[in-house]
Parts: structure tokens; sequence; C-alpha cells
């Protein structure tokens, strides 16, 4: 509420930048993909040197808007928000874009913190796409998709490639911090709510909490009902479904999921990085 009673919700200084970055993920090619969240991170040793002017420009001047956003959050609510988070035993934060690699500090710097990495099959993930609108598809996936003849292949692509190195992140991760990540298949959370979700308050050491174990089964009933995790079946051709297996083969290699569905070691598995 405070952030919207000041109108701080929407920061627009990504729009500076989208030109160059691309105005979603997926839009310009890999390489400048991985430039443009080094550049907006100021991760360590990245400069601009390398940039034309005008470039080097939007990303100061992206920074200085980003800057001014924080420091109008600071002062009108930060405050408000800590108290509030400070006062719940439990929080919770869902993360679409971080890197497993962006774990690594907070796992070191939080010992309390518990990390839970879903994926999903890329057969479904690629028609949710298509099928939600244009948005939601990588415009240099879709390049690509025209060069190819392929239909949902590149956007497959797009969505291993990224997954696949989280994976060997986490795997790796898993060695330095025990007991502490949990991964999860989109699949089997609707196919199994309730066990996923034992595992899921096991692993923060936690009592269930009954009404919100009802609301997980009320979800994956629904689900289930629109075949979320099945209707990719019915409508990917099977040369585009041959082509995904094939362009995702790693992804199906260090989850221990066959692509024909089958899960040969859920709990525990030893696939290498």
């Amino acid at each position: 509420m405070c952030l919207k009673s000041h109108k701080l919700i929407r920061m627009k200084c990504y729009r500076i930048v989208s030109n160059y970055c691309g105005a979603r993920f997926g839009v310009r090619p890999p390489q400048r993909m991985e430039q443009c969240r080094r550049l907006l991170t100021n991760e360590t040793q990245v400069t601009i040197t390398n940039l034309t002017l005008r470039a080097a420009r939007m990303f100061n001047d992206y920074h200085s808007c980003f800057q001014s956003h924080r420091e109008r959050i600071n002062d009108k609510c930060t405050e408000m928000l800590q108290n509030a988070i400070a006062n719940r035993r439990i929080r919770a934060t869902k993360v679409v874009r971080a890197t497993m690699d962006s774990m690594k500090l907070l796992l070191r710097e939080l010992p309390t913190l518990r990390v839970i990495h879903l994926v999903r099959d890329p057969r479904a993930v690629t028609l949710s796409r298509h099928r939600f609108n244009p948005s939601a598809r990588g415009i240099y996936a879709e390049r690509i998709q025209r060069k190819s003849g392929f239909r949902f292949a590149p956007e497959a692509s797009l969505y291993c490639n990224h997954v696949t190195a989280d994976i060997r992140s986490r795997l790796a991760l898993e060695r330095e911090f025990p007991s502490r990540i949990m991964w999860m298949r989109y699949e089997d959370v609707i196919d199994n709510p309730v066990q996923r979700f034992r595992d899921l308050y096991k692993l923060l050491d936690e009592p269930i909490p009954m009404k919100t174990l009802k609301q997980m089964e009320n979800m994956a009933s629904r689900g289930r009902k629109k075949n979320l995790t099945t209707k990719w079946q019915n409508i990917l051709n099977f040369t585009d479904q041959i082509e995904i297996i094939h362009r995702c083969s790693d992804f199906f290699r260090l989850t221990g999921v066959s692509p024909d569905g089958l899960v040969s070691r859920y709990d525990g598995y030893d696939a290498q990085a």
C-alpha cells in the first residue's frame, strides 16, 4: 500500500535501456543479454568502455534513475516494509529472472535461507509462451524460428539454455550448502501437491499449515482439470517434439527425467554437472 500510495510500484528506468537490451527477456541475442545483465547490475569489473557513447549514456542514465527511485523508496516506505517483514517468522519471495549463481552469496550471508528451484518441462513452457501472447515469446527466438522452419524448438532452446545453466550451478551449490536447496518439477507439484508440499516444509523444518495445504490442493486440482502438464502432447507435432528433445537433451539428463515423462531418480539423483 505504501508503494502504491506514493506511486512507486512501477519503476520506468528500464525503458531507458530497452532499445539496447530489448523490452523483455529473449528479445536480444544471448551475448547481448548477458552483457546487459552485467551492466544493469553493476557487476564487478564490468565497464562501459566498449559501448558506443550513446549506449554508455543510456546505462549511466539508467543507474541514475534507479538510484533516484531507490532513494524515494527508502524515504517513504523502506522502514515500514522492514518492520512488516521482521514481524514474520517465515518470509518467501518468488524470483523469476535471478540465476542460481546469484544465490551463492545469499546462502553464505543468510544461514536460515532455503532455496526452492522450480523447473518445468520445456515442451510445456514453450507451448505456454506461444499460447499466452506475443510478448511472452523471445523475439530473438522467433527470428531463429523463421530461419529454421521449426515453430517451437527455438523458444525451447532459449528456455533450456537458461535452465540447464541454473541446474549446473545448483548442483555445485548443493555440495557446498547441503540440505538447504530443493528442486521441484512443476509437473510433480500438479500431480502430487500434498507430497511436494510436505517436502517443502520438511526443508524449512516447519509444521505444515493445513489451510495453505488445502489451497495448494485446490490449485493443483484446477491445473489437472486444465491438463496443464500434458496439453503440449496434443498440440506439438511429432517433428517439434523430437527437435525439442534433441535441443534440450542436457535438461532431461540433468533432471533425471526421460523425455517420455518417467522419472528415473527424483530424490538424491546423481546427475553430474
